[in-house]
C-alpha cells in the first residue's frame, strides 16, 4: 500500500496524458448494444501494458484476471468494474470539444472518466509491479445503460459471483460519492392494442390506442405517490402510435420507468398502474394492454459502517475529498442485490450526463483517478 501512495504525487503531473486517453476512449461511439469497437480498443491498450490474461465473455465484457501470489488461504477476490456503453447514440462520430476548463461531448464523463481511471490503475499496477494480498478481477462491462439492463454485470456475477467477496464500481461523475444503496427500479414497455382501427371521421367513437395510452399516463402521473416523503419517480419515453392524421390508431406503446428508494413505495406504484390498466380494460373489454418488463431491481441498502465504505472514505479524507453517502442505479445494483458488498465511486465532476450536451471539468479527472487508484489499492490490500 505504501508504494501505491508514493505514486499519487506522480499522477498529479499527468493531466494531459489522462485527457488524451479519455478523448481516445470517448471518440469511439459505444451506445448500449454496440460496445465491441470500444472493448477491442481497451483490450489493445491493456495488452500494451503487458497484461495478457484477458478474455471476452459471452456477454461481450472484457475480463482481466490479476491473481495474487500470496499463499494465504484466507485470500479474497475483489471485482472492479467500469461500464463502456453510453446512454445515447451519437451516430458514427462523437463530436468532442474543449476549452481551458471543460471538455465537451457525449460520454466524456459517463463513463469515459471511469474507464480512464481503471485503465490508469491497471497501468500503474503493472508498471510498478504492485502486489496485493487478494485476487483481482477487472471487468469492462457492456449493457449498463437503459435497456441494456446491466446485462454485462449480470453475466460477470453469474460467472464469478460465488468467488467474489467485494465489488468496486468505477463510475463517472460526482467525486466523493460513496454509493451504498440501490434505488429500486422497474422498467417495461407498455403497449395498447385495440384490435380495430378505422376512419377518423366515419368510425369516430371506436377506441383509439393513442388516446387510451395517454389517459393511462395522465392518470398515473396524477397519483399522490410522487408526493411521498421517500422519493419515488417515474419517466415516460419513446411514445409510439400507429396511424396517420385521418386514421384511428390501433396500437400504441411507450417505455415506462419507475424508481424508488423504498420497495414498499415501488410496489405501491406498480399496484397503482395495475388498477389504472384494469379500469381501462373494463371500459374497453376487447382491447389488450400489456406490460413487457425489461428490468426489475429491488431497493437494497448496506450500512455505511461496512468496511468497504470505511476504507473508501478513509482514502477520500486523505485526498481532502468530502465523502457523500448516496443511492444510485449502476452496475453495482446487480452485485448488491445478491448480497455482495459493493461501493460505487465517481471519477470526475461532470454535468448533463445521459445527453448530447455532456461536459466535464478537466482538473477533476486527475483527482478522480487518484481516488480510484487509492481506493482500489486500499480495498485489495486490506479487505
Amino acid at each position: 500500500m505504501k508504494k501505491s501512495i508514493d505514486l499519487i504525487s506522480k499522477i498529479f503531473k499527468q493531466q494531459q496524458k489522462f485527457l488524451k486517453l479519455l478523448i481516445s476512449i470517448a471518440s469511439i461511439p459505444s451506445p448500449t448494444g454496440n460496445e465491441e469497437k470500444k472493448i477491442q480498443f481497451i483490450k489493445k491498450i491493456i495488452n500494451e501494458y503487458g497484461v495478457r490474461n484477458t478474455s471476452i465473455d459471452s456477454a461481450g465484457n472484457l475480463i482481466i484476471k490479476l491473481p495474487t501470489k500470496s499463499k494465504n488461504r484466507l485470500k479474497k477476490t475483489i471485482l472492479v468494474v467500469a461500464h463502456t456503453d453510453t446512454a445515447c447514440d451519437p451516430g458514427d462520430k462523437v463530436l468532442i470539444k474543449q476549452d481551458a476548463k471543460y471538455i465537451y461531448g457525449h460520454g466524456v464523463c459517463d463513463n469515459s472518466a471511469g474507464v480512464t481511471a481503471l485503465l490508469t490503475t491497471i497501468e500503474l499496477i503493472k508498471k510498478h509491479y504492485l502486489e496485493f494480498n487478494n485476487n483481482l478481477i477487472i471487468g469492462f462491462t457492456v449493457g449498463e445503460e437503459g435497456l441494456g439492463a446491466k446485462r454485462g454485470m449480470k453475466q460477470i456475477i453469474k460467472d464469478y459471483g460465488k468467488q467474489i467477496d467485494a465489488v468496486i464500481n468505477v463510475e463517472s461523475h460526482n467525486i466523493g460519492r460513496v454509493t451504498n444503496q440501490v434505488i429500486g427500479q422497474y422498467r417495461f414497455k407498455l403497449s395498447v392494442n385495440t384490435k380495430i382501427g378505422g376512419h377518423s371521421f366515419r368510425d369516430f367513437g371506436r377506441p383509439n390506442a393513442n388516446v387510451i395510452l395517454a389517459q393511462i399516463i395522465s392518470d398515473f402521473s396524477n397519483s399522490k405517490l410522487f408526493k411521498l416523503k421517500i422519493k419515488t419517480t417515474f419517466n415516460i419515453a419513446q411514445i409510439k402510435g400507429e396511424g396517420t392524421i385521418n386514421a384511428i390508431s390501433q396500437t400504441s406503446s411507450c417505455l415506462f420507468e419507475m424508481r424508488s428508494e423504498s420497495n414498499k413505495n415501488l410496489e405501491k406504484a406498480k399496484e397503482t398502474l395495475r388498477l389504472i390498466i384494469a379500469k381501462y380494460k373494463k371500459q374497453f373489454p376487447d382491447i389488450s394492454i400489456e406490460i413487457n418488463v425489461s428490468a426489475e431491481v429491488p431497493a437494497v441498502i448496506f450500512p455505511s459502517k461496512h468496511k468497504i465504505y470505511q476504507l473508501t472514505m478513509e482514502v477520500q479524507k486523505k485526498l481532502s475529498i468530502i465523502s457523500k453517502i448516496n443511492s444510485g442505479n449502476t452496475d453495482g445494483d446487480i452485485s448488491m442485490a445478491v448480497g455482495i458488498p459493493t461501493v460505487t465511486i465517481g471519477t470526475s465532476n461532470g454535468w448533463n450526463t445521459h445527453s448530447m450536451n455532456e461536459y466535464m471539468e478537466k482538473k477533476s479527472l486527475v483527482i478522480g483517478i487518484q481516488q480510484a487508484f487509492m481506493v482500489i489499492c486500499s480495498i485489495i490490500s486490506s479487505y
